[in-house]
């Protein structure tokens, strides 16, 4: 089977694509995977790093004004074009898009070839570019309930996200804390903001830092491009990092505060974490929101909305969570019972059938 995967801008797309691919490849290693995206964007540099085939091109946001649009139509023209040639050349059995407007002229191309095309939505409101190319889809793979009234039925298939098929399988690192020269029999609390981070939110979480109880020690995920600098670094108990492993810092903490993208939420079903959920409200249909919200509404995660957010709040809620052991595991359990960890399991069989009849 030769599948060619539509993915990029964020990590939130890139991730589940790329554990898709590695459980393709494990699946059957005679299986061939390769990607497509745009060419100066976090896709370019991670897919290849992985040591899949990538297929860059110059294809330009639609975020902006009327120009930007524009601007955007041509740049997607274009590229279908090449996204022809390029389909033509490698003839994979079937094309997965992953979302975003980059998928747009991949998927457009292989529907005019009528290659098999599968659509992956990972958030809870539907994305743009997916609702348009519903149409040309055989199948639309997707994470909640909610995506039933955005998708047609009959191509509506609820498997959750790939990235929950690895986070299933995460064992507590027994180094973690001591590599940060923390206390291996203390609990802690993990804050991760997404790989870029939030400045908005650390400067929040900078001023509770004070506030904070020594009863239990945190590390802190700065983020790759976060433009805020913490004052408050001193405190005993407290790491920042750059980036942690994302899944075993989950893993071993007593409650993790987070955004609430696509893939975070399905690592905090997998595994089963305690966690505050601080959705963004600086995407696309404010989805991060109701990504948050899937969970809250079962038990599964405290929702807090950043125009709620406050230094003292935030200090007080994690202070009397920690203290309630029993609740901890009662949002641990409601996590895990949310978990689709079989969703790349289920997706390859998918493909494989969708491959068998065309």
């Amino acid at each position: 089977m030769k599948v060619m995967i539509a993915t990029g801008g964020t990590g939130g797309h890139i991730n589940p694509a790329l554990d898709l691919a590695d459980y393709i490849k494990k699946d059957n290693p005679e299986n061939e995977v390769l990607f497509f995206g745009s060419n100066d964007r976090l896709e370019a540099t991670i897919i290849p790093q992985k040591g899949y085939p990538f297929s860059g091109f110059a294809i330009k946001s639609t975020a902006g004004g009327l120009k930007n649009k524009v601007d955007s139509l041509l740049s997607m023209l274009k590229t279908r074009k090449a996204c022809l040639d390029l389909l033509k050349d490698e003839k994979p059995d079937i094309v997965i898009g992953f979302g975003n407007y980059i998928s747009i002229p991949l998927i457009t191309a292989a529907h005019s070839l009528r290659i098999p095309i599968v659509l992956h939505e990972q958030n809870s409101y539907a994305g743009k570019a997916n609702v348009l190319l519903a149409r040309y889809a055989n199948s639309i793979v997707c994470c909640y309930e909610s995506n039933l009234d955005q998708f047609p039925k009959e191509k509506f298939y609820l498997y959750g996200n790939p990235s929950a098929s690895v986070a299933k399988d995460t064992k507590i690192n027994p180094q973690l804390l001591s590599d940060l020269d923390l206390d291996p029999n203390k609990p802690y609390v993990v804050v991760m903001l997404g790989s870029l981070g939030s400045s908005s939110v650390s400067k929040v979480i900078d001023d509770a830092i004070p506030l904070f109880s020594e009863a239990y020690q945190m590390i802190i995920s700065i983020g790759k491009a976060n433009e805020y600098t913490y004052k408050n670094k001193e405190k005993k108990g407290i790491r920042f990092v750059e980036y942690i492993d994302g899944k075993h810092a989950l893993k071993g903490s007593s409650l993790a505060i987070l955004r609430a993208g696509a893939t975070t939420i399905a690592e905090v079903e997998a595994i089963g974490a305690a966690s505050i959920l601080i959705p963004s409200p600086y995407v696309p249909n404010n989805h991060q929101l109701f990504n948050a919200k899937a969970l809250s509404d079962k038990g599964a995660a405290i929702l807090l909305e950043e125009k709620d957010l406050d230094a003292k709040r935030l200090a007080d809620l994690v202070y009397s969570l920690m203290l309630e052991d029993k609740r901890l595991e009662e949002i641990r359990t409601n996590a895990r019972s949310l978990a689709k960890d079989q969703a790349a399991e289920d997706i390859v069989k998918l493909l494989k059938e969708l491959c068998q009849h065309g």
